[in-house]
């Protein structure tokens, strides 16, 4: 089932027009930009959902999950490191956008110490390509030895990502990718950052990912992504990423925002 969610956006008004002119045109001019809901998904004591914000137009503007607090209680924890996947459809009807689906990773001990990531996080993948096709991502797959050292030409990716590991090989993960990280930032204490993904030379995914001590703060993050020279598919692609707290529905929202249309080249 797909729920709705609409908010009011003013019209635009002539600028000379008084402060009485412009509440009493509002009614007139308005509106609307509407949130479709995916189904929720379990994660924790609560649950998580996908949404796609559509503009007056019908074109998409944001993809973004949604968790309530609840979410963020009764995770897996103990003394061995564990990982749970848990895959989100987007909302049925939503105007396409470059994200196939959606897949929230909980990492109970983190992962990647040399990385800095050893810490319990979420893990927000953005696919674009098909969960048959990240599936597929397995030592015990035909040509996958092939495919895991394929890399994307650097132009599909933004600048200043590197690969995780020097071998793609050993550093494919298995149904997932290669994980590609932001050589920007400073090595060291890890709250929150952004990773694409590639696979069989193709950008596959972009991941925000974020320690599970600071999405519970609260943040109010609000930043631009980094975008590559040239697109392998066409479709409407993130350019502003953020992690807030709605306060009024009691949920965390991570989301990619400024979809813009992008043509393959």
């Amino acid at each position: 089932m797909v729920h709705l969610r609409t908010f009011a956006v003013l019209g635009v008004v002539g600028a000379t027009a008084t402060a009485t002119a412009l509440v009493l045109g509002s009614a007139a001019g308005a509106q609307s930009s509407t949130a479709l809901d995916g189904p929720p998904h379990p994660v924790g004591n609560g649950s998580a959902h996908t949404y796609v914000t559509v503009g007056p137009d019908g074109t998409p503007t944001a993809i973004g999950v949604r968790l309530d607090a609840a979410a963020l209680d009764g995770l897996t924890s103990g003394l061995l490191p564990t990982t749970e996947a848990y895959v989100l459809d987007v909302p049925a009807g939503a105007p396409d956008t470059v994200v196939d689906h959606v897949t929230l990773d909980w990492n109970s001990h983190g992962h990647n110490p040399e990385h800095g990531f050893d810490q319990p996080h979420f893990d927000v993948h953005f696919y674009l390509v098909d969960t048959a096709t990240v599936e597929s991502i397995h030592p015990f797959v035909p040509g996958y030895l092939e495919r895991a050292a394929k890399l994307p030409d650097p132009k599909y990716l933004p600048e200043g990502y590197a690969p995780s590991d020097p071998q793609p090989i050993l550093g494919t993960v298995a149904k997932m990718g290669l994980h590609w990280l932001d050589t920007t930032e400073p090595h060291g204490h890890f709250t929150e950052t952004v990773l694409q993904g590639s696979w069989d030379g193709r950008h596959i995914f972009i991941e925000p990912m974020m320690t599970r001590d600071w999405l519970a703060s609260r943040p109010d993050l609000h930043e631009d992504l980094r975008q590559p020279s040239a697109y392998q598919q066409s479709g409407y692609y993130p350019t502003t990423y953020s992690v807030t707290w709605d306060d009024a529905a009691g949920q965390y929202v991570v989301e990619l925002g400024g979809l813009t249309m992008r043509e393959a080249s």
